[in-house]
C-alpha cells in the first residue's frame, strides 16, 4: 500500500468505528461508567459541531484538496454504513428516509473538504469557520439540555478545533 493512502485507510477504519460508537451511544443504557460515557458520546455525535470538527480535521490533514475530498468521502461513507448497519442488525431499527437524507448530504459534506483544506491559510475563511463552529457548538450544547458531561466533551472538542485551525500548515504539505 502506498504511503499516501495510509491516511485514507485509517480514516475508513475510524469512520466505521465512529459510526458504531455513535449508534451505540444513541441506544446506550445508562447506569455505569461505560453506559454513561457512551450515552454522552451519542448526545455529542447527534449534534453538528463534532462533525464540523472531524471534517475540518480530515481536510486539514490531507496532502491536497483532492485527497481532502477522497478522505472525507471514505470517512463519512464508512461512518454512515457502520451506523446504519449497526442500527439495522443490532438495534433492529432503520428508517430509509433518514438513510437517504444522509446519503444525499454526503455529497456536500464531502465537497466541503475542497474548501476546508485551505482554512488555515485563508484568514477570512478561518474566521468564518471559527465563528460558525462556535455558534454551532453553543446551539448543540443548548439542544442537549445543558448537561455537564456534554458541555465538558464539547469544550474538549472545541479546544482541539481551535488548535487545529490556528496551527500553521507545514511547508512540505
Amino acid at each position: 500500500m502506498k504511503k499516501r493512502y495510509i491516511l485514507t485507510f485509517i480514516l475508513l477504519v475510524m469512520g466505521a468505528l465512529f459510526g458504531i460508537l455513535s449508534k451505540a451511544g444513541d441506544v446506550a443504557v445508562q447506569g455505569n461508567i461505560i453506559g454513561n460515557t457512551l450515552h454522552t458520546f451519542g448526545l455529542v455525535t447527534s449534534g453538528l459541531f463534532i462533525w464540523i470538527v472531524v471534517c475540518t480535521g480530515i481536510s486539514i490533514m490531507s496532502k491536497s484538496r483532492i485527497f481532502a475530498v477522497i478522505n472525507l468521502f471514505c470517512f463519512l461513507t464508512a461512518m454512515l454504513l457502520a451506523y446504519y448497519l449497526y442500527s439495522y442488525f443490532v438495534v433492529e431499527y432503520l428508517v430509509m428516509r433518514i438513510v437517504k437524507f444522509w446519503a444525499i448530504m454526503l455529497i456536500p459534506a464531502t465537497l466541503s473538504g475542497c474548501i476546508m483544506w485551505n482554512v488555515r491559510a485563508n484568514k477570512i475563511l478561518k474566521r468564518i469557520v471559527i465563528i460558525a463552529g462556535t455558534l454551532v457548538m453553543c446551539f448543540d450544547i443548548f439542544a442537549q439540555g445543558l448537561l455537564i458531561t456534554v458541555m465538558a466533551m464539547e469544550a474538549v472538542i472545541y479546544v482541539l478545533f481551535l488548535m487545529m485551525i490556528l496551527s500553521k500548515r507545514s511547508k512540505k504539505s
